[in-house]
C-alpha cells in the first residue's frame, strides 16, 4: 500500500521499468513464451497501478490544506 508521494514515484518507476521489459521481451520472444512471460509481469503492473490511483484518489473528501 502506498502512504507516501516517494512511495508513489517509486511505484510509478516501477512500472516504468517492467513496461520497458515488455517491450524489449516482445521483440524477441515467440509469441506463446512472451505471453505466458508477460502475464505475470502484467499483473504486477496492474496491481501498482491500482494503488497508485488508490492513493491519488485518497482525501477526496477532505478539503485541500491553503
Amino acid at each position: 500500500m502506498i502512504e507516501t508521494d516517494e512511495q508513489m514515484l517509486l511505484a510509478q518507476q516501477f512500472t516504468q521499468n517492467l513496461r520497458r521489459i515488455l517491450l524489449k521481451a516482445r521483440k524477441v520472444h515467440p509469441r506463446q513464451d512472451y505471453a505466458r512471460m508477460a502475464k505475470p509481469i502484467l499483473l504486477e503492473i496492474r496491481q501498482r497501478e491500482q494503488e497508485i490511483f488508490e492513493y491519488l484518489s485518497g482525501n477526496l473528501h477532505q478539503p485541500i490544506a491553503t
